[in-house]
């Protein structure tokens, strides 16, 4: 994992003699398997979900557990307790743990944000990471989507936006009363690098807020998506999906893993056209590029690239992808894309988030193309030009930058709810581990 460090360089290139293939053990479970649930019914629908419930209701943490933990991640920083309970009381409220659920097994944990209430039909949205839709292969248990807020109440959760490319997942929930909500399009603070940050969580055993505080740094990030911020954020995987605040109280974007978040001002977009469109469509080339400035000197001298210039290159090609059927090579220089000449990663990012809002938007996408020109590096070639295709953001195709989550941690030892009638309660503990 790459975590941001002011003596490190800000960048680390992935290995490009490597293509990349899905692991054997996990793959992504959306569009093939949706939550087919009413959220109406809630727990009563099966044996299974009444069984979460009743065992989560049972252990609803203590006033005990509430004031001593020893996961308590309470980091140093100048702002007095008192200042940072204002802010904290704010949006607290708001932040709610999620889970994903096979069988009565809890797998994986996440964090999410309430960002809209719906009066109508008593319904929130949720937004969090769609790293919980990983899940084993060919598995015969029912899955569950389920959301604990601060009081210890569970919600059984539906799919709605998915959102690959950006790891964004949002999610519906109903509620016989109001839910706090944080408005992300409230005044945003403007990115400013070692500004102060604070990363936000909830456990879903304890139901405890976790922070942790740092620095923005305006770096570039460890992962395919440009628009990606980096902090000092020393996080644990319990506040993925959790909104990143400054220590004035705005939220500035969600966490990502290896203290990466992703800008509010990316989300709104984002959710923007899903509700004006009922899809989110991107060009799509199966590959990704960096700015070569951004480069090791090892790829430097194995591709024998001239330090002067500022150009992008090729980072890796998806086997399989458009990029790899028209030969595209790691480190071949990115031109063009649509007549405009590249000069950064930022650039190429901002012209397919661009061209996304247009095929979005196109009632006749088809009309409307996305055209990269590509000069081969290390090859006597002529320059190879390429079609995007149009996918929709729910593709798995582009979760490939994510890479997902490792086997190991998914088979983590004392991970399992395998017997909710044999299990202690440990209100220190992150998850709950069999007598």
């Amino acid at each position: 994992m790459y975590g941001y460090s002011p003596t490190c360089p800000s960048y680390s290139p992935y290995d490009y003699s490597r293509d990349y293939e899905p692991g054997p053990e996990l793959c992504l479970r959306f569009p093939d398997k949706k939550e087919t649930g009413s959220l109406d019914a809630r727990f009563d629908q099966s044996p299974v979900l009444k069984k979460i419930l009743d065992y989560y209701v049972d252990q609803k943490p203590s006033r005990d557990s509430l004031w001593f933990s020893k996961d308590d991640q309470y980091a140093k920083t100048t702002v007095d307790k008192k200042k940072l309970w204002r802010i904290y009381s704010k949006i607290t409220p708001s932040v709610v743990s999620v889970s994903s659920f096979f069988g009565v097994e809890r797998k994986i944990d996440c964090s999410g944000l309430i960002i809209d209430w719906n009066s109508i039909e008593n319904e929130a949205t949720v937004l969090t990471s769609a790293k919980l839709l990983w899940s084993p292969k060919d598995t015969s248990l029912e899955f569950h989507l389920i959301v604990r807020t601060a009081d210890g109440t569970l919600f059984l959760a539906r799919e709605d936006y998915v959102d690959y490319h950006y790891n964004l997942l949002t999610l519906k929930i109903k509620s016989t009363i109001e839910l706090k909500v944080v408005d992300l399009r409230c005044r945003q603070a403007e990115y400013v690098e070692r500004m102060s940050v604070i990363a936000l969580g909830r456990a879903f055993q304890t139901c405890l807020p976790f922070d942790y505080v740092g620095e923005l740094s305006l770096a570039s990030p460890n992962y395919g998506c440009d628009e990606l911020l980096m902090s000092t954020c020393k996080f644990s995987e319990i506040c993925e999906g959790g909104p990143l605040i400054t220590d004035t109280g705005y939220v500035i974007g969600i966490n990502f893993k290896d203290a990466h978040s992703l800008p509010a001002a990316v989300i709104l977009s984002c959710l923007e056209m899903w509700r004006s469109f009922g899809t989110v469509v991107r060009p799509w080339f199966g590959m990704s590029v960096v700015d070569v400035d951004q480069l090791s000197y090892w790829i430097w001298e194995r591709y024998n690239i001239p330090v002067e210039g500022s150009y992008v290159v090729v980072k890796e090609v998806l086997k399989g992808s458009i990029a790899d059927k028209n030969d595209v090579h790691p480190g071949d220089l990115v031109s063009t894309c649509n007549g405009v000449s590249i000069r950064s990663a930022k650039q190429y990012s901002q012209l397919l988030s661009e061209a996304s809002q247009v095929l979005t938007a196109c009632a006749d996408s088809s009309q409307q193309s996305f055209t990269l020109v590509i000069n081969p590096f290390d090859r006597h070639t002529d320059n190879i030009s390429i079609e995007a295709e149009q996918v929709s953001v729910d593709d798995k195709r582009f979760n490939y930058r994510w890479r997902g989550i490792s086997c190991g941690e998914w088979n983590k030892i004392n991970e399992l709810l395998r017997n909710p009638g044999h299990l202690r309660y440990d209100p220190s503990a992150p998850r709950y581990t069999p007598t």
